[in-house]
């Protein structure tokens, strides 16, 4: 024991010294990277890893996921420093104005500039990753795709009649696990529109194959055989191939008719295979995760507000008997703007939910924000939405589901003024399937309720850590309400 202690001694005084000599170093680097501004005040953490076990920790919070925000929002206020995500030059905010000016200046004082392991998997020519006129380009495009025209004819019709199989598909299994029947359904749903694929053994893989993608976004961005990382790489190689698959059966039959956003690209003549490929592929991430991820909140959260569900089935029995009870009818695009409570729905569900937590804009020119601090240029801002849609000063009692509060309103136009609100982001890079998402949600909702009553198997909770989630997958038992056919 006498002859280990000196060892032990010394390899502590080493470690602090190695330790002291790292903090010197990454307090130098930082005063030198400032250039004299006088900075928004915040902390830098530990070294290397700063605060982003602290920002997890918070978010993975299921009574308090804005513990993170509160306590440096007291101390620093809505705009502060911090160290996240690798990143030491980054400025958090959750203040809505300066949000709303981020967003609606890109391309000018602001780019978007996502962590590089999170653009690696996204790929080069991701509507995340791209910048200037190939983004108006693609963006142009998938805005195009998702116009009034073809949500209100080909993808009302497509939506419904999968909802119709795929409920009685349900219907037979009687126990679900919802969130993951939902990522199924969204994704066949998808494919369709943008590969024309029906559902299939083939889709069932492609639904795997993208679950482990999407896992692999926000996980720690080591690959190594294994780990989510490396499953999603390995996941985006098989999606990318079926890709490139549909490319070449399109390229060696001409004559074929497929209805789909690939066979409309390989027309326009203008962009690469590989743009194509990246660009699918980025549709079918952003179009399956918010509306797979909101049918199954929403269920989650009706079913915790009982007054909430009794309003939104009385609005859709309503709804049926104006069409004289046909329950096989479908419904129009007039039918769907009739539906006010459950806009009111979907509005909560988008905001206690999250699905989009923030966005990363890189500062083109320094920018002087509120209190005369200035943010220099080449810093990263992380518009943080979450910490916004969940914060008392703007949606009172933040944390509880709440439909009524959007009663007054209900206008698109309405909605865009409010700064507090911005579910699908803003500026040039709003996501252009917002209206997609809205429209999938209300067809579903009107499907499910008016054809099942239904109990939870077990209490489940929300986690936003990686990403939204219900921790068990919402187990629920369905029974089909009255007057429909066993």
């Amino acid at each position: 024991m006498a002859e280990t202690l000196p060892y032990s001694w010394l390899v502590g005084l080493v470690c602090f010294v190695l330790g002291f000599l790292l903090l010197q170093l990454y307090k130098l680097v930082w005063r030198a990277d400032s250039r004299g501004y006088r900075l928004p005040p915040g902390s830098t953490g530990w070294p290397l890893i700063g605060e982003t076990i602290s920002f997890f920790r918070g978010i993975n919070s299921t009574d308090q996921p804005r513990q993170y925000i509160q306590e440096r929002e007291r101390r620093y206020g809505e705009i502060f420093r911090s160290n996240l995500f690798g990143r030491s030059r980054i400025v958090v905010s959750v203040d809505p104005e300066f949000n709303k000016h981020v967003l609606q200046h890109e391309g000018r004082q602001f780019q978007a500039n996502y962590p590089k392991p999170l653009r690696n998997l996204i790929g080069k020519f991701g509507l995340l990753s791209v910048h200037g006129d190939l983004q108006k380009k693609l963006h142009g495009t998938a805005v195009n795709l998702l116009r009034f025209e073809r949500l209100s004819v080909d993808f009302m019709e497509d939506i419904q009649n999968l909802l119709h199989i795929t409920l009685a598909k349900w219907q037979a299994k009687r126990d679900i696990h919802l969130q993951e029947e939902c990522h199924q359904l969204v994704l066949n749903l998808m494919a369709k529109q943008l590969l024309d694929l029906s559902p299939s053994k083939e889709t069932e893989e492609i639904c795997e194959a993208f679950g482990h993608f999407s896992d692999a976004l926000l996980s720690v961005p080591i690959r190594i055989p294994g780990t989510a990382y490396a499953r999603g790489f390995k996941a985006r190689e098989f999606l990318i191939k079926r890709i490139y698959e549909g490319i070449e059966d399109r390229r060696k039959h001409p004559q074929a008719v497929h209805n789909d956003l690939l066979t409309k690209l390989l027309k326009e003549d203008s962009l690469s295979e590989e743009v194509i490929a990246d660009f699918i592929l980025f549709l079918l991430f952003a179009g399956h995760e918010t509306s797979s991820r909101s049918m199954s909140f929403a269920i989650k959260f009706l079913t915790g507000c009982p007054k909430a569900y009794q309003e939104l089935k009385a609005e859709h029995e309503d709804l049926l008997r104006r069409k004289g009870n046909l329950r096989n009818e479908k419904l129009t695009w007039d039918d769907y703007q009739s539906m006010k409570f459950t806009q009111c729905v979907i509005n909560e569900t988008l905001r206690l939910g999250n699905f989009g937590p923030g966005v990363f804009r890189e500062a083109k020119e320094d920018i002087k924000t509120k209190g005369g601090f200035m943010i220099p240029r080449g810093w990263t801002v992380y518009v943080f939405l979450t910490g916004t849609h969940l914060d008392n000063k703007y949606h009172s009692s933040a944390l509880t589901f709440d439909p009524w509060r959007w009663q007054q309103h209900l206008q698109d136009q309405e909605l865009s003024k409010n700064p507090s609100f911005m579910p699908f982001g803003g500026g040039a890079r709003l996501c252009p399937g917002m209206h997609l998402a809205k429209l999938e949600l209300a067809l579903f909702l009107h499907n499910f309720v008016t054809k099942f009553r239904w109990e939870a198997l077990q209490h489940d909770k929300i986690s936003y850590f990686p990403f939204p989630r219900l921790i068990k997958g919402l187990p629920i038992r369905l029974h089909l309400r009255e007057g429909q056919d066993e």
